[in-house]
């Protein structure tokens, strides 16, 4: 066949055949081949050739609207009919002819083979594919839009790529096409190497070609564009040597590099720019090779392509913009694409209407600040004569930045900098290299690390800032808004998203934030979803059963949506459960009652036509109810599992792979991070999650009828849905209920989210912050802080800290709170540990019931208060003494000067304030309309919120921010602030009961309201004039008072109605069991009736009087079953998953969530368990409350009649153990009595009250009633010393491994000596000398941890600390005897106590090794003496212990301490 001729013929005959249809056979023999039939071209000929037939040549002949475009491939099938939904069938097929196809090696044929036949799968699997896949025709006929057209997709690379192991990879053609945007029909791009890989970009990011090829468009250009891909396991590419075949390369190279220089903004006449050498610019030929790795990825074994329907028609360039070379967009989301930007949003044409959009940004770079050594380091050693200059180290890094990360020319230039932050041994200021370092492939994989250190420079920062970071930061965009973008290209990328606008942006220069006249923002389009479930027992897998969407239209960004507000589309997906088929007549009882419901008959097919729904609607924002971790986690892993091919509709990026490592068994990743991946350019909005918690902090379980309850003020009762119940197979009506369930639910959520506000309240936060409106709805605080500190030390030339990473460290030791402990020896107890960095100062409460009026005096914003009054900031106080030496005592930093320049962090405090101070004037502008106020008052709580939050940045260790120095500052002066106002306070005659962090409770004494407001203006006065920033008011009036503990109280609010100056009254609980999910509301509601007979005006013993009856009337209640069940539920929290609680058997959540996984539920860590505690079944049953926990649900319905809460249960521990707490400190309460009225055995109780050391409302010392070991815990041991110099604690008759009592006394262990009596009782009296010459000696600490001085000095001031400057100036802690009378007598009754022969025997003594040494220790505990060892030993020995005892017993007797002088106490009565 070597004959011209010959070959014409044959190719004559094939191109029959393809028109034909027909089979035919043109090899005759083995050792034809096709190869003989082509002509064979190099890849530019090739290249030039399609691309002239391309852009030249009208090929494409009447489509009819169709979309037909030439793309490359030979196609054998019905290559004149559209393609459709029902055509998913065929995709392997027409994918495999292809590939096949573009095989750069020929294959012999056989005579009997067809040409389709090496193409195409098995005929039996596609059958049954088509018979499936035909029901999804149905359902897009039902959507009023285009239909859709499908496209030929290959469906895995991995089964071929062993025959192609040895082609010539000279004949490698790569063919790229451009298609009009109005046309769905998307290309496939494929590079016909003997691999079978595929362009980047159609193997990634675009379903079609990305790029529109034009005569001066180069081979480089296409390769900056090729190696972008996404979520692929990123390894080490090969390079290949150019092949001759490109002899233009080199000056195409040279032609790309030049414009690549005015990309960035930073152009300024200093810039160097650094370029590979001319030998190494030919990189075409490595296109291929780089996809080869890719294609080979494991990750992509088995890659699934995305098919959709494209619903939204594209808009041209020429209905955005006219004459102009620039236009409007409103961002709101991002995603990033390896080395480009992807900005979601609405472009507004130029007739001014809106249309979705994406902007791809490109050239964006990392800015890399290389700090340069003072002289160069040369053979290990430092060259002092030498300077070191930034060009030095350009010199150094350029040729290794070329190399290493195979860039053409990379751009610097000498900037001073300024640094404020925490590594020690960087100067303030000083000269850096800035490197502008393009995010590439290459750099996005090998990550600089921070610490990266050469022979003239030795640090280097901002290696690891992503795109975003580095696009926000450099382009001052501060969240959503609108942008003016200048140079955009409508043709480089095509259908890279859903949205119907598609611009590239070669810079980001080209962008620029509109801050003045900027058009009102866009409204958006919210979809509230809501997804139902059921476990399929053999796959242990949740499956999609009903998904229900409520779409609203045109909701404003910035104002108040209305709480009631109608959706404008309801829609409703099902599919059967429990059977092939729906029951009969649901379709038609649906349409009866005007229900929304699309039937599908099978899972896949619910899920596309759920995708297809999206895409037609396409929502700028999901509204939902725990979104992340249930919603949508199933429905994205159903549809990768179900292999739906539009998944990408979910989010707005059209993508055909998977997220890289979706779906993975035990990934370290993130799944709520793959959840939003997939997303995103559509925000994700949980009512339920850390943002939507914060905003419904009343809420206790955040279910979502508790949230409608407490949010909307609306009452409905969830219906329980268990789908494996065999009656939503079989009756319609049972089934439909359900799924009006599943639509109210979408209405609820939405309502919720409109009632507080997340979407206004979220944007307002983002723009103050500066980051993503994504991030802010995800609830990271941290991260809002971040952003906005990022921003403004950008804006004021500082280098920012680095993000934390294993390479990258911001301070120089660990992030850890540093424990004080004490000094340890044999004589010294070693449990007294705390942290040396404390936070806000409580004050220890007055516990009981205050009866006066009480006012609480609150500081506005302490901390940021605090920062802004003594100019707390990174840049003003001096901190790397402290950074290198990590002593709080000696290199604590100090205050900065009053008159000192105020620094970044007190100035952008004062911005927010300022601002919000604004806004609340215009709030009380009584012009306002009802709209208005609602604007405002979100503006104010968003500057509120973000201004308290800032201290956070400071004392968090994960911040970026992190700066212990700087929180303890804060700290500590808090707490100085706060003692000076109790000071201030007790000198005024006024008492403090309580204080906390940034408020004091004073106790005015006062029986009238008006007294006390007067009281408290006056004090108001006192303290506000000490400062000049910081301000105290009147947060709240108590009129009662109940202190139980520590951040645990209950008052009785008072405040004054102006218009008819009557108190009005109001219950305010902080702490208290009432307040905790794991009570009942039954055990809240008995709680709440005695709170308020304690602080109400009635007689005290008439309102107890009042609680007997009312408990006794509460018990007979419960006990006759006549209280509803829902009133017994008990909420509890899980931490973990259930299966990993070691001791989940006794906690009933645990058994409960077990349960109702078993069911089929989603039960994660984080889930919150409703249960009820039932009764026993009879006498019998000894089972343990764990085990009779029930879900609510299984009590309110009628199929189990036979539970009933268990009343002993609740009585004791709901309802007895909360009010006993109450009630113990009132006077003249009788806890017996509370006992009886709940009808608790009297004998019980009181063994109960003594096992929990509650004295039955007697007076007793504590010494009293605790064991020995807490007793005396701090008390120091009795060591003796043996005559062989060995020293050991003596605890008395106990086992221990150091001595051992005998019938004879006491023995040493290491050498048998028998210790005289004498040697012991001279060694007990020693010691007990020492201890009250530590007592008289009157050694003062304070007991301020910051200080903690300790002196033999008092203050002319009494308890005031005297401070290091011994003028009572520096500190204001009060001091504390080191060793009080009640240590040392303490210390002689545990003496005493070790020579107690009747404890001994009882076995009661205090062990010579406490519980933290023996968690901590290596040994195990010793076994304990027998009880008849022990005795006879007691016996043996009684006469020496007793001894012993008389030489306690000489020194307890001179003790003050256990005497009551009744002489002086009722001295008053002499007459």
């Amino acid at each position: 066949m070597s004959s011209r001729s010959a070959r014409r013929e044959k190719l004559k005959q094939l191109k029959e055949a393809r028109r034909t249809g027909k089979n035919i056979n043109v090899v005759d023999s083995d050792e034809d081949d096709y190869r003989e039939i082509y002509d064979e071209v190099d890849e530019e000929t090739y290249r030039e050739h399609k691309r002239n037939q391309l852009m030249n040549e009208d090929f494409i002949v009447d489509d009819n609207g169709e979309g037909y475009v030439d793309n490359g491939a030979d196609d054998w099938d019905d290559a004149s009919r559209p393609k459709y939904y029902s055509d998913e069938d065929d995709e392997e097929e027409i994918g495999s002819k292809k590939r096949r196809k573009k095989d750069g090696k020929a294959t012999k044929v056989p005579k009997v083979s067809q040409i389709r036949n090496f193409f195409k799968p098995a005929s039996g699997i596609n059958e049954a594919k088509k018979k499936l896949e035909t029901n999804i025709d149905d359902i897009l006929d039902d959507f009023d839009d285009v239909t859709p057209k499908k496209r030929s997709v290959p469906q895995a690379f991995a089964s071929k790529k062993s025959h192609n192991n040895n082609n010539n990879t000279n004949r490698k053609v790569k063919n790229t096409f451009n298609f009009s945007t109005s046309t769905t029909k998307k290309v496939e791009t494929f590079n016909a190497s003997s691999d079978y890989t595929m362009d980047f970009d159609n193997f990634d990011d675009q379903p079609s070609s990305p790029f529109k090829l034009n005569s001066e468009i180069t081979p480089e250009v296409e390769s900056k564009e090729d190696l972008e891909k996404e979520n692929i396991n990123p390894e080490p590419k090969k390079e290949v040597s150019p092949t001759p075949t490109e002899p233009k390369s080199e000056p195409t190279i040279q032609k790309e590099v030049q414009p690549e220089e005015d990309d960035d903004d930073d152009s300024d006449e200093d810039m160097i720019i650094s370029r590979r050498p001319r030998a190494v610019a030919v990189k075409k030929t490595n296109l291929t090779t780089v996809s080869s790795v890719k294609a080979t990825d494991p990750a992509s074994a088995k890659p699934v392509y995305a098919k959709f329907a494209n619903y939204t028609e594209k808009v041209d360039e020429k209905t955005i913009r006219d004459t102009s070379d620039s236009f409007k967009m409103f961002w709101f989301d991002y995603a990033e694409s390896e080395t480009s930007l992807l900005l979601f949003g609405k472009i507004m044409t130029k007739d001014g209407n809106l249309v979705s959009g994406v902007v791809k940004v490109e050239g964006l770079c990392r800015e890399l600040y290389f700090l340069p050594r003072e002289h160069p380091i040369i053979d290990g050693e430092e060259d002092t004569s030498e300077k070191v200059t930034t060009t030095d180290v350009l010199d150094e890094i350029n040729p290794l930045l070329l190399e290493h990360y195979k860039l053409e020319s990379i751009r610097a230039k000498p900037e001073t900098k300024k640094y404020a932050f925490e590594l020690a041994d960087i100067p303030k200021e000083a000269e850096y290299l800035k490197v502008l370092f393009p995010f590439t492939t290459e750099t996005n994989k090998n990550i600089m690390p921070s610490n990266l250190e050469g022979s003239t420079f030795r640090h280097v920062f901002g290696t690891n800032t992503n795109m975003f970071e580095a696009f926000v930061t450099q382009r001052n965009i501060m969240g959503p808004c609108w942008l003016e973008i200048k140079g955009g290209d409508f043709d480089k990328v095509q259908n890279i998203s859903h949205c119907q606008v598609e611009v590239l942006v070669e810079s980001p220069s080209n962008i620029i934030p509109i801050d003045q006249n900027a058009p009102a923002p866009p409204n958006l389009t919210v979809t509230a979803i809501s997804v139902q479930t059921v476990l399929n027992a053999k796959s242990n897998h949740q499956e999609v059963v009903s998904v229900s969407l409520a779409t609203y239209f045109d909701l404003p960004q910035d104002a108040p949506i209305p709480e009631n507000l109608k959706p404008n589309d309801v829609f409703t997906l099902a599919r059967p459960v429990g059977s092939v088929s729906f029951p009969p007549g649901l379709q038609q009882l649906a349409d009866k009652e005007g229900f929304q419901l699309r039937t599908c008959p099978s899972e896949k097919v619910l899920l596309n036509a759920l995708a297809a729904k999206i895409k037609s609607l396409d929502p700028d924002v999901y509204i939902g109810h725990r979104l992340e971790n249930i919603s949508l986690d199933v429905l994205v892993h159903r549809m990768h599992e179900n292999n739906v091919m539009t998944w990408s509709a979910l989010g707005r990026r059209n993508r055909k792979r998977w997220p890289y490592m979706i779906n993975k068994n035990n990934s370290s990743y993130n799944n709520s991070l793959l959840i939003r991946d997939v997303f995103q350019g559509r925000m994700l909005c949980d009512i339920a999650n850390e943002m939507g918690q914060s905003l419904t902090m009343k809420c206790q379980s955040w279910d979502l009828h508790e949230m409608y309850d407490v949010v909307c003020h609306k009452k409905h009762g969830p219906v329980e849905i268990n789908y494996q119940n065999t009656g939503y197979a079989e009756d319609a009506h049972f089934f439909l209920m359900a799924l009006k369930e599943n639509e109210f639910n979408v209405k609820q959520t939405a309502e919720i989210a409109f009632t507080i506000q997340i979407l206004s309240l979220s944007k307002q936060l983002t723009n103050i912050a500066g980051n993503a409106w994504s991030h802010t709805l995800s609830g990271t605080r941290a991260g809002r802080n971040e952003y906005i500190l990022l921003h403004e030390f950008k804006r004021n030339n500082y280098i920012v800290p680095d993000k934390e990473d294993k390479t990258h460290k911001n301070t120089s030791y660990q992030q850890e709170a540093r424990l004080e402990n004490a000094e340890e020896d044999a004589t010294t107890a070693t449990s007294n540990k705390k942290p040396k960095y404390q936070g806000g100062l409580v004050f220890e409460p007055e516990k009981g019931l205050h009866k006066n009026y009480v006012l609480v005096m609150d500081f506005n914003s302490l901390y940021p208060s605090i920062i802004q009054e003594f100019n707390i900031c990174f840049t003003t106080v001096d901190r790397d003494r402290f950074n290198v030496s990590h002593d709080e005592n000696k290199d604590m930093p100090i205050l900065p000067e009053r008159d000192s320049q105020p620094g970044v962090l007190p100035r952008l405090l004062n911005t927010l304030v300022s601002r919000r101070r604004e806004v609340k004037k215009l709030l009380k502008d009584p012009k306002n309309t009802p709209f208005q106020k609602a604007q405002y008052d979100i503006k104010q709580q968003a500057l509120k919120l973000t201004a308290n939050s800032m201290y956070g940045c400071l004392g968090y260790v994960n911040s970026r921010f992190y700066a212990k120095p700087l929180a303890m500052l804060v700290t500590n002066k808090g707490r100085e602030i706060l003692m000076d106002t109790r000071q201030l306070a007790e000198s005024s005659s006024l008492r403090v009961v309580y204080g906390d962090t940034d408020s004091v409770m004073i106790d005015t004494g006062a029986d009238s309201f008006a007294d006390a407001i007067k009281i408290g203006e006056m004090f108001k006065v006192q303290v506000n004039e000490r400062y000049r920033l910081l301000e105290i008011d009147i947060d709240n009036v108590f009129k009662k008072l109940l202190l139980h503990a520590k951040k645990k109280y209950a008052a009785m609010t008072v405040s004054i109605n102006r218009s008819t100056n009557e108190e009005s009254t109001s219950l305010e609980v902080k702490g208290l069991d009432m307040r905790r999910r794991e009570y009942c509301q039954l055990s809240k509601d008995i709680s709440t009736y005695v709170l308020m007979k304690i602080l109400s005006d009635a007689d005290p013993e008439a309102a107890l009087i009042e609680i007997y009856d009312y408990l006794e009337n509460m018990r007979n209640k419960i006990q006759a079953n006549e209280i509803t069940v829902d009133k017994y539920k008990i909420n509890t929290k899980l931490s973990k998953d259930p299966n990993n609680y070691p001791n989940g058997k006794s906690m009933p959540q645990v058994q409960v969530a077990l349960k109702l996984r078993n069911q089929g539920k989603v039960i994660k860590a984080g889930s919150v368990i409703t249960y009820v505690i039932t009764a026993p079944q009879n006498e019998e049953d000894k089972s343990t409350a764990a085990e009779r926990a029930r879900a609510i649900q299984d009590l309110l319905g009628k199929k189990n009649p036979h539970l009933k809460p268990d009343s002993t249960y609740y009585l004791e521990k709901q309802i007895l153990a909360p009010v006993e707490r109450l009630l113990e400190r009132i006077e003249g309460v009788d806890m017996v009595r509370v006992a009886t009225c709940l009808g608790m055995d009297t004998k019980r109780y009181i063994i109960r009250a003594k096992n929990n050391e509650v004295a039955n409302g007697e007076i007793l010392p504590m010494e009293s009633n605790i064991s020995d070991s807490e007793r005396f815990r701090s008390s120091s041991y009795l060591v003796l010393k043996c005559k062989c110099g060995h020293t050991f604690r003596f605890g008395g008759i106990m086992a221990s491994e150091n001595y051992k009592v005998t019938f004879n006394g006491v023995s040493c262990s290491k050498c048998e000596y028998q210790f005289p009596p004498i040697k012991i009782t001279s060694q007990l009296e020693s010691m007990i000398r020492k201890h009250i010459a530590l007592y008289y000696a009157g050694w003062l600490v304070c007991d301020d941890p910051a200080c903690g001085i300790s002196t033999r000095q008092i203050s002319v001031y009494g308890k005031r600390c005297i401070g290091t400057s011994g003028r009572a100036m520096s500190c204001k802690g009060m001091m504390r005897y080191r060793y009080n009378d009640r240590q040392l007598y303490n210390q002689l009754l545990y003496f005493n106590s070790i020579f107690d022969a009747e404890k001994t025997k009882r076995g009661v003594l205090r062990p010579i090794k406490d519980a933290l040494e023996e968690s901590s220790g290596d040994q195990k505990s010793l076994p304990k003496l027998p009880s008849g060892q022990v005795d006879a030993l007691v016996e043996q020995n009684r006469e020496l212990f007793a001894t012993c005892q008389e030489i306690v017993q000489k020194y307890l007797g001179e003790c003050g301490r256990r005497y009551v002088n009744m002489g002086s106490i009722f001295d008053f009565m002499n007459v």
